[in-house]
């Protein structure tokens, strides 16, 4: 009987490799023993598992988390993770790696194309892969959005949303303390995906949550949870006001609030003397729909007069009639390249009032109220990072020259704007006093302080219906914060 040929003799021994049996005498030689040894070492290749797992992918219904030897009696159901696609999934994973400190911890290439990944991030995995529109799998980039929105907890999610950014993340919404005990913030990255990421601040109970959700003003709820909207529940934000309100303090205020009255067309709402004197130690004006709070100087509060920007109807009108009252042009009513007409005087009580009527539907931009306190500092990046970290501020705009000087920024605190330019010329710090409603006056004192603030005034119950403290910030301003508790007659 002839021998086998060479071929004939490696395909009975690849056969009896399979079937288990023992190897015997090789009449091949060399060759055909090395050959058979690289048949064994690539026994059982591939895996049961990774055969499973890429039947699943190609199907596009499955995941390729490993899948340990089990029988279909202890299987679990699981939700395992999160899966996005993309056009091109290794520019994703290098972005996440980047931004988010992702690890890859798998990827499955076909073609060129990776047809599954898996990044972890802070112990979670994510899944990705790349578009495949027959199956009708199209990633956000293709589709213009996503309704899915991914969320990271952090230890501390300040230092983690700014390496984010810094990596090329865009702010949705920026870092803000919220009233269920998280400190969050909304990123969007450049493939159409929105993150959220928080840190836990405090530990609460669902009733507590309730409890403080009553007091807010903004929000899905509008700061009402349904079924509670009955009398017991109190805006902390005084009616007629807004979150942000400039108090005026200055000498001789009953004439402020003449000129207010005169020049500004504002109307007298309120005024209380100071016990045994002619001096104001509250009043309180309507100039459009926003609200200016006025007193007197004294020892423990001496002035700080500010500057305001005021939109009204007839910008040239009222320039003219502050004039008439008193005040002094800083600068004369021009047309400006950025939509307003406006020019700006300062009052005989040191208040430099920018007037301004804006071209369009109204003379009130949209966003903007009648008032916006406009502060003046030294170092508005400063000004502007204790905003956020004490009262939640966001940051909705900045022009800053190459040097790094802010000439114009607006940040947004609950539903109120606060404009600033980096003091210069005549245009030099101005201290200011602002009047700030939030939803809980004890926890944003402690926020303030621990932001570097000075109490001034320890948070208590007032009679006339607030619960209110203040406190003093590194740079001179002073914050009246309040809590609304119950409206009081005068």
């Amino acid at each position: 009987m002839p021998r086998a040929s060479v071929s004939g003799q490696l395909d009975e021994r690849i056969e009896g490799i399979l079937a288990g049996r023992k190897a015997g005498r090789l009449s091949g030689g060399a060759e055909l023993a090395g050959l058979v040894r690289v048949a064994e070492r690539l026994k059982g290749l591939p895996r049961d598992d990774f055969r499973r797992r890429l039947k699943m992918e190609l199907e596009g219904r499955g995941n390729m988390a490993s899948t340990a030897k089990s029988t279909v009696q202890s299987t679990q159901n699981a939700l395992t993770s999160p899966r996005l696609t993309f056009k091109d999934a290794a520019k994703a994973i290098a972005f996440y790696q980047s931004a988010l400190g992702a690890e890859e911890t798998f990827r499955f290439e076909v073609g060129g194309q990776i047809a599954h990944a898996e990044i972890s991030i802070g112990g979670s995995t994510v899944m990705l892969s790349e578009e495949w529109p027959e199956g009708g799998r199209l990633s956000a980039e293709t589709l213009g959005s996503s309704p899915v929105w991914l969320t990271v907890r952090v230890n501390d999610v300040d230092t983690f949303a700014k390496q984010a950014i810094a990596a090329g993340m865009k702010v949705k919404r920026a870092i803000q303390d919220e009233f269920y005990g998280h400190r969050d913030v909304i990123l969007t990255d450049p493939f159409g995906y929105t993150w959220t990421v928080f840190t836990v601040t405090e530990e609460m109970s669902v009733e507590e949550m309730h409890r403080r959700m009553k007091g807010l003003t903004t929000g899905p709820e509008g700061g009402r949870v349904p079924g509670t909207e009955g009398p017991e529940t109190v805006s902390p934000v005084r009616a007629g006001f807004h979150t942000i309100t400039p108090y005026l303090i200055v000498k001789n205020a009953a004439g402020l609030m003449d000129f207010i009255q005169q020049a500004l067309g504002g109307t007298e709402m309120f005024r209380v003397k100071r016990p045994g004197t002619d001096l104001i130690m509250h009043a309180e004006a309507r100039i459009g729909n926003s609200m200016v709070e006025m007193a007197d100087a004294n020892d423990d509060f001496p002035p700080t007069p500010t500057g305001l920007h005021l939109y009204v109807p007839d910008a040239d009108a009222v320039f003219k009639r502050a004039l008439e009252a008193g005040a002094s042009m800083l600068n004369e009513m021009t047309d400006q390249e950025y939509g307003e007409r406006s020019g700006s005087v300062k009052d005989e009580f040191g208040n430099n009032w920018y007037i301004a009527t804006a071209k369009g539907a109204s003379y009130v931009p949209e966003g903007h109220y009648s008032i916006t306190p406009y502060l003046h500092p030294v170092r508005a990046p400063q000004v502007i990072e204790f905003m956020k970290q004490a009262f939640g501020a966001e940051e909705v705009f900045r022009a800053q020259s190459p040097d790094g000087v802010i000439h114009h920024a607006q940040v947004r605190i609950g539903d109120s704007l606060i404009s600033m330019g980096e003091a210069h010329g005549p245009y030099q710090p101005m201290p200011t006093t602002l009047h700030i409603y939030v939803p809980n006056a004890d926890e944003t004192y402690r926020r303030a302080l621990a932001a570097g603030a000075e109490s001034i005034m320890p948070v208590k119950d007032q009679p006339y219906g607030e619960r209110s403290g203040g406190v003093r910030d590194a740079f001179g301003n002073r914050w009246f914060i309040a809590t609304h508790l119950r409206d009081v007659k005068p």
